[in-house]
């Protein structure tokens, strides 16, 4: 319709405004790359036709493409030549005979980028010259068309007098935008540019982020990774992926982000992730270099102390290890550190207190880079093994030489075990391994130990360790002690004794003290003190004795409860003094009287078994012959009296100083 109004508007007009010239008035590029060409009629005296012609640059000439017969049709296309694929301008001419000819050019656009938002349009001007306009434009503007290929619809973005027009518009991140020029012209039509098209968009990838560290948070177990933003203005956020090829496993949205949890990462395998930052038009940048987090794993054979630790290198090139440490805690107690390696070391063998039933470890990697990465925490849980209820050494008992003491124990058999470990030591501190005994599956038995110093010079301490099931942790005895005895003879009258309190028992009764002398050869009970006492005074002032030499030992009685109710006792070493030899010889006896009627010496303190008493008549005859010194004469010979007479007698015997002593004289016998 608006162009058929447009040919009467041409009919109707070119008798009264233009001559015999068809004046062009438009040159309009079509989609299809042809120039539909509107020029006015004339009427013309002998008119033939209205000679449509184009330059013809090899010829220099315009050259007819054809020619329109109708004296009324004012509007020509030219489909021989295709304008959008033509990078230049088209002259036309249009002629009613040889003088009467007008001339206009097509508009060409071209388009020149400037950045990715902003064209710069230039165009060639449909007026044959810049003196000459196409009739009907003369001040007319230029109309700027644009089209986004998104929104399909053409805009008016500007005007101009001139030639040429700088476009900008927001980023698109993906497009094709269309540009055409329109001229009006007041009698209706306009010349239009061909469209010219280009694709557009955002192609410029951002700045890629520093990956810094793949980190295990101890406390809730998942990998956070770390890093530096990306230095692009238009970082939109990152993408985390995962794996060779890497794929994308989350989108982390804003440009300041700098750390990522990753709840779909297992701690316990090695996840080698790496992310890459993206723009406002999802350009990525480079993916940056993978980071492989540490995976700790352990062994742990049952009833062992050994618990074997291995773990993944942390890899993230160009960052380097620096070394690494590993931290344990105990029975679900604070983190420690525990050991430190080198960047080449992978494995660790920890040993395990039996004690400790829960371990748990974890490693940290100190980085080139300067931050700090933790692996996987592991966790270690071992019961602990059985153990027998009780060791209990009864006893601790001296002999009599001060060489050996016998030791008496009563342990719980019912659990088979490698054995007994048996312990001296003598201070109560540093103990040694002594004596180790079979499981026999008795519950008692015994053993004599000799030590290195003889039990009166010195004290020991005795403990047994019984071990579990695993042969890990042991149960150990009560700490047993010898008794030492001690004698102070500073004064001749009083021996004093002294001992060391017995070590062993829940409760003591208290000690008994035992001397021996040469009527007792196992010594006879003297007295006894409580348990808090270690001191005991014995006056012998008034002690006559056949032996040179007294001789002590005391006696430690339990009370309380042991574990099978049996009370014991332990024997101290001896102590003994030797006393000087005293011997007095009677100068008369009257064996006929109650009283005095046995003739003997009274010796105290000599040597035992080197006594010997006789008695001789004036003839030298032996009548009486003893090598006990209790044992005395009464005065008869054979059975019968001896007569009233002077006697002879001699004794012999060893002193305390080892000396012999032959000792002779006379006794009378009254009668």
């Amino acid at each position: 319709m608006k162009r058929i109004l447009l040919i009467v508007l041409l009919l109707a007009c070119s008798s009264f405004v233009f001559g015999q010239v068809p004046d062009i008035l438009c040159t309009q590029v079509n989609e299809d790359g042809s120039t539909t060409i509107y020029y006015n009629t004339v009427n013309p005296p002998n008119f033939a036709e209205y000679t449509i012609s184009s330059f013809n640059s090899t010829s220099n000439s315009y050259v007819r493409i054809d020619g329109v017969t109708s004296i009324s049709q004012s509007i020509y296309t030219d489909n021989s030549i295709d304008n959008n694929s033509n990078a230049n301008q088209i002259k036309y001419s249009v002629s009613s005979g040889a003088a009467n000819v007008s001339y206009a050019n097509t508009m060409y656009l071209t388009l020149t980028n400037l950045t990715n938002s902003s064209f710069r349009l230039k165009w060639t001007s449909p007026h044959p010259s810049s003196s000459s306009p196409l009739v009907g434009t003369n001040g007319q503007s230029y109309t700027i068309y644009r089209m986004f290929a998104s929104e399909g619809q053409w805009q008016q973005v500007g005007t101009t007098l001139d030639t040429i027009y700088i476009d900008n518009f927001l980023l698109r991140c993906s497009d094709t935008v269309s540009y055409r020029v329109e001229l009006p012209n007041i009698y209706g039509c306009s010349s239009v540019s061909n469209v010219k098209k280009i694709i557009i968009g955002d192609h410029e990838i951002p700045l890629e982020p520093v990956l810094l560290s793949s980190s295990v948070d101890v406390s809730s177990q998942s990998l956070n990774l770390e890093w530096t933003p990306s230095i692009s203005p238009d970082t939109w956020g990152y993408i985390i992926c995962m794996g060779n090829p890497c794929i994308a496993i989350d989108t982390i949205w804003g440009s300041e982000q700098s750390t990522y949890n990753c709840l779909t990462c297992s701690v316990e395998q090695i996840n080698s992730l790496a992310m890459m930052a993206f723009d406002s038009c999802y350009n990525t940048s480079l993916r940056t270099n993978p980071h492989n987090n540490i995976v700790l794993s352990y062994s742990r054979e049952a009833c062992s102390s050994k618990i074997n630790l291995s773990w993944s290198k942390y890899l993230a090139d160009p960052v380097n290890v620096i070394l690494y440490e590993i931290y344990v805690s105990l029975n679900n107690g604070d983190f420690n550190l525990y050991q430190t390696y080198n960047q080449d070391t992978v494995s660790s063998v920890f040993v395990a207190d039996p004690n400790i039933v829960n371990y748990c470890f974890y490693i940290k990697a100190t980085l080139s880079n300067g931050h700090q990465v933790n692996s996987n925490k592991v966790c270690t849980s071992q019961s602990l093994p059985k153990q027998v209820d009780f060791a209990y050494i009864r006893s601790s008992v001296v002999d009599l030489e001060n060489e050996k003491v016998d030791l008496e124990f009563y342990v719980d058999a019912s659990l088979p075990v490698r054995g007994y470990d048996l312990y001296r030591s003598p201070n109560n501190i540093d103990f040694t391994l002594i004596k180790t005994f079979t499981y026999t599956g008795s519950n008692t038995f015994s053993f004599t130990d000799k030590p290195p110093v003889t039990l009166n010079k010195t004290n020991y301490f005795y403990k047994l360790h019984v071990p579990d099931e695993c042969d890990l942790l042991y149960t150990p005895s009560n700490t047993v002690s010898t008794i030492k005895l001690s004698i102070d003879v500073s004064n001749p009258d009083i021996n004093i004794l002294t001992w060391n309190p017995f070590i062993g028992w829940d409760a003591l009764e208290g000690y008994d003290i035992y001397r021996v002398d040469g009527t007792t050869p196992q010594g006879f009970p003297l007295d006894n003190v409580q348990s808090t006492s270690n001191r005991y005074e014995d006056n012998i002032s008034a002690m006559v004795s056949t032996s040179d030499k007294i001789t002590y030992y005391i006696i430690a009685k339990e009370s309380g409860a042991s574990p099978d109710g049996t009370l014991t006792e332990s024997r101290s070493s001896t102590a003994s003094v030797v006393k000087e030899s005293l011997v007095f010889v009677p100068n008369s006896f009257t064996p006929m009287e109650n009283v005095n009627n046995i003739f003997k010496p009274f010796c105290s303190f000599i040597r035992l078994g080197t006594y010997r008493f006789r008695v001789f008549n004036r003839n030298g005859e032996i009548l009486f012959d003893t090598k006990n010194p209790d044992e005395g004469w009464d005065g008869t010979f054979k059975g019968k009296n001896c007569p009233t007479a002077t006697y002879v007698y001699k004794v012999e015997f060893i002193n305390s100083q080892g000396e012999k002593i032959n000792k002779a004289g006379t006794v009378n016998l009254i009668n």
